[in-house]
């Protein structure tokens, strides 16, 4: 760490990096990632070259794009000795031999490996993305010159841009006995939000109506669905700690920012899906309707079953991470000083308490031009 002092609009800061050590991402975390982006690339090189070349048509590989979830369920359950839970995968792997509908056995390896898979390279976004993001806010509306990385912060998050960002802070003692179904429910409305998009494009592609067998719909649409997780979910750790940016009236809490923002672009969304339907003419639309409460009852399904997950593996093991770390991000409060309110019942209070001259504290200096 080499700290500096950087002159701010509002005032010089330290202007230091993530201190050494506080990094929470473990090694299983880097080969998830690592395994999801290798699984993906080759996923989407693979459709892509069957819609060109091949003999398949694109949406029927499109559940290839599924890949990266199944690889890391598989290094999750390698990792837990969950051996079972593989058997029952290889169970399923057999019933493609005795004709049972691809549908189904696409939903047994969900089920089974897919939703742990998925859950798994959510926990390691959070890690990777927590302290990062924090750093980031604490001096968003401090610098005179903003990053690209600080814009996008700022627009995820909605960053007012006259509040001052520096006195971040979370609750510590997180307990959890039982699923927070209302946190749960939070973020299944996130995932329909960004499933908005999901079912304009439904609606505006002529070729997604042009299948040419309806069965391999659901499939589609079941394979784009699992990433919506991945989209939403790893900011509910910003929500289960309530970090949150202290002022003097209300504090501004960091995951409804993200919330706020998504509320904001689903609106004008809502709006286009509506013109979209009206205006369509290649398409039943009741064909489209019917597509659009299936993809809703999968966005709910899947989010359910990823969330119960979460909660029951993840979130603890990652919270106590957090937690006893953040000490090396905030090792004193930010706005301490001599003049702090030493509290109800100090020594102050009592008549004839000898008072300190604040110079004998000596002078400090900061260095210039630095």
């Amino acid at each position: 760490m080499s700290p500096y002092i950087e002159k701010g609009r509002n005032g010089d800061f330290w202007a230091d990096n993530l201190p050494e050590g506080i990094s929470l991402v473990r090694k299983f975390d880097k080969y998830v990632m690592i395994a999801a982006a290798v699984s993906f690339l080759a996923a989407f090189i693979y459709v892509l070259y069957e819609d060109l070349i091949g003999i398949h048509r694109m949406y029927g590989v499109m559940p290839m794009l599924a890949l990266p979830f199944f690889v890391c369920g598989v290094m999750f359950y390698i990792r837990a000795k969950y051996w079972i839970l593989l058997i029952l995968a290889a169970a399923a792997m057999v019933l493609w031999f005795i004709d049972i509908p691809l549908t189904l056995i696409f939903l047994v390896f969900f089920l089974v490996i897919g939703a742990s898979g998925v859950v798994a390279l959510v926990d390691a976004l959070q890690r990777s993305i927590f302290y990062q993001v924090l750093r980031t806010i604490e001096y968003i509306n401090v610098k005179s010159k903003l990053t690209a990385k600080d814009k996008v912060v700022a627009f995820l998050f909605n960053i007012p841009e006259d509040m001052d960002t520096r006195n971040i802070t979370m609750d510590y003692e997180l307990s959890r006995t039982k699923i927070p179904w209302k946190e749960v429910g939070n973020t299944i409305s996130l995932g329909l939000m960004v499933g908005m998009f999901l079912w304009i494009y439904i609606s505006m592609n002529p070729a997604f109506m042009d299948l040419s067998t309806e069965a391999s719909v659901p499939l589609l649409m079941f394979t784009l669905i699992l990433y919506i997780p991945v989209l939403v979910m790893p900011w509910s750790i910003f929500r289960s700690l309530n970090v949150r940016i202290d002022t003097g009236y209300r504090s501004f809490n960091i995951y409804r920012g993200i919330r706020a923002t998504l509320q904001r672009m689903a609106v004008p969304v809502i709006a286009a899906l509506f013109f979209v339907l009206v205006a369509i003419n290649t398409s039943d639309i009741m064909t489209v309707a019917l597509y659009i409460l299936l993809s809703a009852a999968m966005i709910v399904i899947t989010l359910t079953i990823a969330s119960i997950l979460y909660y029951w593996v993840f979130e603890s093991v990652t919270i106590n991470d957090i937690v006893s770390k953040w000490k090396m991000f905030r090792p004193v409060p930010v706005f301490v000083g001599l003049e702090a309110d030493s509290g109800k019942g100090s020594w102050d209070e009592v008549a004839g308490t000898p008072k300190r001259d604040k110079t004998d504290f000596g002078k400090f200096t900061l260095p210039e031009n630095k």
